[in-house]
């Protein structure tokens, strides 16, 4: 028996997608079993074998529970969420969503009008439960810098999918992810900056965590990356490529699953260090 088929009772045999598992529907009986349940999952599959390998395997999503009660829309939203958490933003569709809820695929779309909508929502409601709770932000505008900035960078470390919702030249704008720049923008306004130039440092600042942010893996588990690692490493010193640079060794030596913090932090002590040491006013 293929990947593509499960066993049913009485001995039916269910076909399923081999990359997210959903139902495929029934076949007329002629020519090759389909095997995938969208282009985007063949496309996804392709992609991961070129990435990683003819023999990798499909990272599968486990079986989410269909939402139920509460606003329609806001459940779809925290399912695309889940379904982002757990296999990416490839993993999120809206035929899948609308299989994962227990809806006909027009039911969806009576509550997201297409997939940028949902992303768009999806970003705003992590950015609403991610904001800041009623402790209140620190006076001092440098600790509410770093505050701010950990709290981005912190979103990034949960959901690294949401970086690639955000770090566009169009990206949403909703009222939470609105209320993340007026907190930026306002703290700089406190250190001196007029508003314009207080967007501009916004600007810096957020194009540092969110630069930072693609160095977070996707996949911590994946064991593809740290052969790549250890390979590249000794590569470097096989090839003499390590003698004349101190950086470059030290650099082997490190850990960027467990070290990205320590290089967040650092990163950001230096540039908030430039952005309120003198600035333009």
């Amino acid at each position: 028996m293929t990947d593509a088929f499960r066993e049913m009772g009485g001995g039916v045999l269910e076909a399923r997608c081999v990359e997210c598992d959903a139902e495929l529907p029934v076949s007329a009986g002629r020519g090759r079993p389909r095997r995938y349940c969208s282009r985007s999952c063949q496309a996804r599959a392709y992609r991961r074998r070129r990435e990683h390998g003819p023999t990798s395997g499909p990272r599968r999503i486990r079986d989410l529970p269909a939402p139920t009660g509460g606003d329609p829309r806001h459940r779809l939203v925290a399912l695309g969420v889940e379904l982002a958490d757990a296999g990416g933003l490839d993993a999120v569709s809206l035929r899948v969503l609308a299989q994962r809820a227990g809806l006909p695929a027009h039911g969806v779309y009576r509550h997201v009008r297409n997939r940028a909508d949902l992303l768009a929502a999806m970003a705003e409601q992590i950015a609403a439960t991610g904001a800041p709770g009623t402790a209140p932000l620190p006076r001092d505008p440098r600790q509410r810098l770093e505050r701010l900035a950990g709290d981005e960078w912190a979103m990034y470390r949960r959901h690294p999918w949401l970086l690639a919702i955000l770090a566009t030249d169009r990206p949403p704008t909703g009222p939470a992810v609105l209320a993340m720049v007026d907190r930026v923008v306002a703290a700089f306004t406190t250190a001196g900056y007029a508003p314009a130039e207080a967007f501009r440092a916004y600007l810096a600042l957020s194009g540092y965590v969110q630069g930072m942010a693609l160095l977070i893996r996707r996949d911590p588990g994946d064991a593809t990356y740290h052969a790549w690692w250890s390979a590249t490493r000794t590569r470097l010193e096989r090839t003499g490529r390590t003698r004349d640079r101190q950086w470059l060794t030290a650099a082997g030596q490190t850990r960027p699953d467990t070290d990205l913090d320590t290089w967040f932090q650092f990163g950001l002590r230096g540039l908030l260090d430039g952005l309120l040491g003198s600035p333009a006013r």
